[in-house]
């Protein structure tokens, strides 16, 4: 579901922007299981299993295991859309997130079955073509981020965060 219209206004649609808002403007150092799967709306369970195979990174303390707020939300960048992250943080968004990690608009054009490609991995993953291009992009932009960081200030702080 791709939350950044304003016409929906559905719960689960509303329940998504107030869990981002909280997340992002609201931050905890850390967050148990539990928390976190509130925070994100995930099943502890679910919150588990990702922290089992490795996709979630939690601390050990005499407490128990706790995840750092920047290792939950570079979790949540990986599942939530961009642009419904963009949408609900509004005017917070330029406190929020290093300006070269926000939208911007690129056309291009490239051949017919790369866009076609994209289009059915984007549905068969219910993410938008935006999303699904942006994630392999990252994979170049992180290859090449030793000469990025060379040429783009802030690079190197953007490539990182939220860490």
């Amino acid at each position: 579901m791709i939350l950044g219209k304003d016409t929906d206004t559905s719960h689960e649609a509303m329940s998504m922007r107030m869990k981002i808002r909280d997340l992002f403007l609201h931050p905890h150092p850390t967050y148990t299981p539990f928390e976190a799967a509130v925070a994100i709306g995930m099943s502890v369970e679910d919150v588990e299993g990702w922290m089992e195979v490795g996709e979630l990174e939690g601390i050990a303390t005499r407490d128990g295991v706790v995840l750092p707020w920047a290792e939950l939300v570079s979790f949540a960048l990986g599942f939530w859309e961009q642009a419904d992250i963009e949408t609900a943080l509004g005017a917070e968004l330029a406190e929020t997130l290093p300006e070269l990690l926000m939208l911007s608009d690129l056309e291009v054009r490239i051949p017919r079955i790369e866009v076609v490609a994209l289009e059915k991995l984007a549905a068969r993953d219910g993410k938008s073509v935006d999303s699904v291009l942006a994630h392999e992009l990252r994979d170049l932009v992180s290859a090449q981020s030793e000469w990025l960081a060379s040429v783009i200030p802030g690079f190197a702080a953007a490539l990182s965060w939220p860490y």
